[in-house]
């Protein structure tokens, strides 16, 4: 499955480690950008003092890529890509030491009936506004990158030709298997399928 990581050009040595070293960075869920993450809400008396400090701890072991779905989000490209002037990488994860999930989107980040890992568990939901994004995440344990195999490089509509060029030809000396295009205002405002644009 081809997942979707969304840069700008302000830090060239993470859009440049994912081509030459094929790997995105895993971060601390403290860290990403949603205020929330990490936070649930449980029913007094369902877990005992002992559980919550555990839950905690374990929680703080794992490290998280948030990869999209689609690379055609319009609010994405506006997000994490430069205002559409930066890219989106297509990859597939090769790193046999993480666990792919679709994140879930609720209403209420509520701890219930929940059997196993509770830790993946709470750092696989985020509230119901964030829907939008179409996450994945890559879950790793005490590592900050992920092995992956680079499939596809994608230019925003205000990318600068300079940096194509650049980044292309940098790409293509480290994958030389890679696709490169650049996305068109039709894709973005339509939605369509974008294998079958181009």
């Amino acid at each position: 499955m081809v997942l979707y990581k969304y840069r700008d050009f302000n830090n060239l040595e993470f859009a440049l480690d994912i081509f030459v070293n094929q790997r995105l960075f895993a971060a601390n869920f403290k860290t990403l950008n949603d205020p929330m993450e990490g936070r649930f809400v449980y029913t007094k008396g369902l877990l005992r003092p002992g559980e919550l400090m555990e839950i905690r701890g374990s929680k703080a072991r794992y490290n998280i890529l948030s990869l999209g779905q689609a690379p055609n989000n319009m609010l994405m490209w506006s997000y994490y890509s430069g205002g559409h002037a930066g890219f989106v990488v297509g990859v597939e994860i090769t790193d046999d030491n993480t666990e792919v999930e679709p994140v879930q989107y609720v209403e209420e980040l509520r701890l219930e009936g929940v059997q196993d890992n509770v830790p993946k568990h709470i750092l696989s939901r985020k509230l119901r506004l964030w829907d939008h994004e179409q996450e994945y995440r890559v879950f790793k344990q005490n590592e900050n990158f992920v092995k992956v195999e680079v499939k596809e490089l994608i230019f925003g509509l205000k990318t600068d030709s300079n940096k194509k060029e650049i980044l292309t030809k940098i790409a293509r000396q480290f994958c030389p298997e890679i696709e490169v295009r650049t996305i068109t205002r039709d894709q973005l405002d339509t939605g369509e399928d974008f294998d079958n644009d181009f």
